[in-house]
């Protein structure tokens, strides 16, 4: 049973990223800076430090054709993005797992690297025209802040959640 744990924490968050949280942080008002929350992302890096590699990228390939299938109108865009997060920004290494900032630095590049990602895919398609300083200010910093919050509010609760799912494969083990 361990083993869902984590499955089904990550597609828990998946739904509120896609849906409830529109309706915490309207679009409506005065301001045009754009929250988007990359929850996904976090827990695609954490899984990888804390587990390994390979076990991030197929949660990144997993989420990724859900995230097109269910949010996009461009198949491929969040697989691909996802699947390099898992691959590129994954370092499971002891040292890693202990530093808490570092991970954090991590997931801040991570951040950043797919929200270009999305500009860049997005610019050379034409399916945006939002220029680059304009989006770095509306877009990119908001959305660091606000999954940069997420990982610090959710780091310690899933870093138990994830030693106790691997305590329990220990013992299946045995």
């Amino acid at each position: 049973m361990s083993r869902a744990y984590i499955p089904l924490i990550v597609f828990f968050f998946f739904v509120i990223e896609g849906t409830l949280f529109q309706l915490f942080v309207p679009h409506h008002h005065e301001w045009s800076y754009v929250f988007v929350p990359r929850f996904m992302i976090v827990f695609i890096i954490l899984i990888g430090i804390h587990f390994t590699r390979p076990v991030s990228l197929v949660y990144g390939l997993i989420v990724g054709v859900i995230y097109d299938v269910v949010y996009t109108q461009l198949l491929g865009a969040y697989i691909f993005g996802f699947a390099l997060i898992g691959y590129f920004f994954v370092f499971p290494y002891k040292r890693v797992q202990d530093m808490f900032l570092v991970q954090l630095v991590i997931i801040i590049a991570a951040l950043v690297f797919f929200e270009y990602y999305q500009y860049g895919l997005y610019a050379l398609i034409g399916l945006t025209d939002i220029e680059h300083r304009v989006f770095l200010q509306e877009r990119v910093l908001t959305s660091v802040v606000l999954n940069t919050a997420f990982a610090i509010l959710i780091y310690f609760p899933f870093l138990k959640l994830m030693q106790y799912v691997q305590k329990q494969e220990m013992v299946r083990n045995r």
